[in-house]
């Protein structure tokens, strides 16, 4: 992808805000979104604002065992403790108890994050942003989660959470965690470091991508069921050592004519490799797409009419090609993430028109 031109800071939050399916969250920081100077800054208030109402709904707690010296007996005695210690002479017992309490993985990873940026070096470089209010703030939030224990952060934390219906309040906030944490790593270059960042590090940015243009076509997509399938190799043998495939977006019509679409989301550094100094299609590209849209015709009609797409983001370059392959139309598109937020949006939907 090329990155000479930066995306814009609201396009990057609608893309985030896409990709974590929480995008009827994005009229509340529309302001935000609009007038901030850099990813970095917009995501830290954003998470400082979630993280003063679950302070102010009062964070949320787990029953959790601990050990405490209690009067009498409560709950599991450790005789060994009270015994050793001659403690039962004294009417006091060393007891397993269960007690609520904010010191949840949740509340460590939210309060970690919160003392990371309020120190990150990279929201010094945002100019028009008053930091040293921001940084106030973050430091202000710490402070106020007195009872949650400061730790270092590892990938296993983000991979342990579990959130049920009643917790979205901590989706957003924790979903900003972890991009930031994955994110954390410094950059040299100029302009807005979180997105630079994200631009460089194409494993984290393919699976937003990915997230991204599902979320969107789920949203705006009416009578259409979005997706992401898994495919099978008609194999008349049943060799069993024959792979899986795996579509990123397959859109299926509900109605008629039942269109079926097979949409893959790429990144590159270009979205055309050069060869022998001319410009050519990636080739493996167009083999998966080719083997996703093939291998299925005997499925049926809608199968059989499917058309595939490569879509690849970009910040200047702009390609819509088109190829017919044994009766299958594939088309190659990208769509830049450089331009208003509307015409990202007008372009998305005219791919699958």
């Amino acid at each position: 992808m090329t990155t000479g031109t930066a995306i814009p800071v609201r396009n990057a939050w609608y893309l985030l805000l896409y990709a974590w399916d929480m995008v009827a969250l994005g009229e509340r920081w529309r302001a935000d979104a609009e007038s901030s100077p850099s990813l970095l800054s917009l995501l830290s208030t954003v998470l400082a604002d979630a993280t003063e109402r679950l302070l102010t709904r009062n964070l949320s707690r787990h029953h959790q065992r601990v050990r405490r010296e209690v009067d009498g007996v409560r709950g599991r005695v450790d005789w060994g403790r009270t015994l050793g210690r001659a403690q039962h002479l004294r009417g006091i017992t060393t007891c397993e108890v269960s007690v609520l309490d904010v010191d949840t993985r949740r509340n460590r990873i939210l309060k970690a994050t919160l003392q990371r940026l309020a120190g990150d070096r990279r929201l010094d470089a945002t100019e028009g942003a008053d930091v040293n209010a921001l940084r106030a703030r973050l430091r202000g939030l710490v402070r106020r989660m007195d009872g949650v224990r400061t730790v270092s952060l590892t990938g296993s934390d983000f991979g342990r959470l579990q959130l049920g219906r009643n917790d979205r309040d901590y989706a957003l906030p924790l979903s900003i965690c972890e991009l930031l944490f994955h994110a954390r790593l410094p950059t040299e270059d100029a302009g807005d470091h979180l997105v630079r960042s994200l631009l460089r590090d194409e494993i984290t940015f393919h699976r937003l991508y990915e997230r991204f243009v599902r979320g969107f076509y789920r949203r705006h997509l009416r009578g259409w069921r979005v997706h992401a399938e898994g495919l099978t190799w008609p194999d008349e043998v049943d060799s069993g050592l024959v792979p899986g495939m795996k579509t990123d977006v397959s859109l299926d019509e509900r109605s008629a004519p039942f269109r079926r679409i097979v949409l893959d989301t790429k990144f590159y550094a270009a979205p055309l490799a050069e060869r022998f100094g001319s410009a050519r299609f990636h080739s493996a590209n167009l083999y998966q797409m080719y083997a996703y849209l093939r291998t299925q015709e005997d499925r049926g009609e809608r199968w059989r009419q499917a058309r595939g797409v490569l879509l690849y983001p970009t910040v200047d370059d702009e390609i819509d090609a088109r190829m017919v392959v044994q009766g299958y139309e594939i088309r190659v598109v990208t769509v830049d993430l450089g331009r208003p937020w509307r015409e990202v949006e007008d372009r998305l939907m005219g791919i699958v028109a």
